[in-house]
């Protein structure tokens, strides 16, 4: 990957073993142990820079979230939340009675997929589905990603996101929208705000619309 391109958000990457990465602050403890049990780190929203992507290492809670770099001559794997829509375990999973959220992705499967644009799951779902680890919780969220390069009104936002969380229920559910200029929350864009965050690889930003490309210099 070239320096300076925008990292592949959300994508999961296996990394080669010992793991080797560096990072702006000491790790915490737990993060060590963290990739012993599971080499693999999540790409956050940025830049590659030196050769080396911005990732984050997920710990066993909620609280347990570490910010890294990672060298992308060491990844050995990517998967991104597309590559898990519809895969094999999902309908079968042992785990749907221990972890609602797993059993949630089932039922708005076809309300996803019918919608025509890439989506897949992302938080500790999509960990769970990539790696193997068991991550999900009884409380855990669904977390999906849409890839929607095509402007959402707010009508359609508030029809998708009752939708979807009739069919997740009881799971909750959160939905962010990849838009070309980053990422909106379907929930923030169902307001109906005139102007919304948009998480861009240059930080958070307020817009009018995230659909809207800026003029050209």
């Amino acid at each position: 990957m070239k320096d300076g391109v925008v990292a592949p958000t959300h994508d999961l990457i296996r990394l080669r073993e010992p793991v080797t990465l560096t990072a702006d602050e000491p790790a915490p403890v737990w993060v060590e142990a963290a990739l012993e049990r599971a080499p693999w780190v999540v790409v956050r929203r940025g830049y590659v820079e030196d050769g080396r992507l911005p990732v984050g290492v997920r710990g066993t809670t909620r609280g347990q979230r570490f910010p890294a770099w990672a060298p992308a001559a060491d990844i050995v794997e990517r998967v991104s939340p597309e590559d898990l829509t519809g895969c094999g375990p999902v309908r079968g999973w042992r785990r749907q009675d221990e972890a609602p959220a797993l059993a949630a992705l089932v039922r708005v499967t076809p309300v996803l997929d019918c919608r025509g644009v890439p989506w897949g799951p992302t938080g500790s779902v999509g960990f769970e589905l990539a790696t193997g680890v068991e991550t999900a919780t009884a409380s855990s969220d669904l977390d999906v990603i849409l890839r929607q390069a095509v402007r959402m009104r707010k009508n359609e936002a508030v029809a998708l996101l009752g939708a979807l969380a009739d069919a997740a229920a009881p799971a909750r559910i959160n939905v962010l929208l990849e838009t070309p200029r980053g990422g909106v929350a379907l929930a923030d864009l169902a307001t109906g705000l005139s102007r919304i965050v948009v998480r861009t690889p240059d930080g958070v930003r307020w817009m009018e619309d995230p659909w809207m490309l800026p003029a050209a210099a």
